[in-house]
């Protein structure tokens, strides 16, 4: 449930979810206690949410890597089918709470094109896209594969880092054909196994269709009495992966 919202919303529950909010929201930057980062990330939040609701964690990673800088976009409010049509913050239309992977993602697309353009800029920040990670929470994080795959950015990053999310309207990926060879490029799918929001399933699934379409380096890690939500565990890893796909490269 949303904060200050009725039972029968979804959206965010986490350690530290944030009130709902209809609109305002805004970019945030979470800069490097460098005075020239070398790296970046680029950080969705999940249905409902704002980037003020991942701001505490975004900035406890940057004290762990003092060289990384993250960025925090905001969805655009719409209309949610599965909240009877409320409008509220969202990456794209979701219709149910099934087979996530099979969802058209209706505005996907247009948000698509918001998490390229920050792409290119924070590629240009840092020196290259290949300096760069696409990551975010349940549908953020799906965003996060979207752009990745539906957009064909995953070779020039870095790696994408997915919590508590999904692969959206994989029938629209042709196995085999997105990338059109092997990739290297690291995946870490992170999901709690008591998850009854987005299914454990949906990431197990998620990690086959990755490595189908020739995505070697997919890890998803499981976290036992997580439900939709981070632990400590889980946080720690992530810190852990990102300073191993985005190293510190000060000489």
């Amino acid at each position: 449930a949303l904060g200050g919202v009725s039972k029968t919303m979804h959206g965010p529950c986490r350690r530290a979810a944030s009130t709902f909010l209809a609109s305002g929201a805004s970019t945030l930057e979470v800069a490097s206690s460098r005075s020239q980062a070398s790296a970046s990330v680029i950080f969705g939040h999940g249905l409902g949410d704002t980037p003020q609701g991942w701001l505490w964690q975004c900035q406890a990673w940057a004290r762990e890597l003092p060289w990384v800088r993250f960025v925090l976009p905001a969805a655009p409010v719409r209309p949610v089918t599965l909240n009877g049509g409320l409008p509220m913050p969202a990456w794209y239309d979701i219709y149910g709470l099934d087979n996530r992977l099979q969802e058209p993602a209706t505005g996907a697309e247009e948000s698509g094109a918001l998490w390229t353009g920050l792409l290119e800029a924070e590629a240009r920040a840092v020196g290259s896209p290949g300096r760069v990670v696409l990551a975010g929470f349940s549908q953020g994080g799906a965003m996060a594969l979207f752009t990745a795959l539906h957009l064909n950015r995953l070779p020039q990053l870095a790696g994408v880092l997915c919590m508590s999310g999904y692969l959206p309207n994989t029938a629209a990926l042709a196995s085999g054909s997105v990338p059109q060879k092997k990739c290297e490029v690291p995946v870490l799918l992170c999901h709690g196994q008591l998850d009854g929001m987005v299914k454990l399933e949906m990431a197990r699934n998620t990690q086959a269709a990755l490595q189908g379409m020739g995505v070697d380096r997919v890890d998803l890690r499981e976290y036992e009495n997580m439900g939709h939500e981070v632990c400590e565990d889980e946080l720690d890893d992530v810190a852990e992966w990102l300073a191993k796909a985005l190293p510190d490269i000060a000489t």
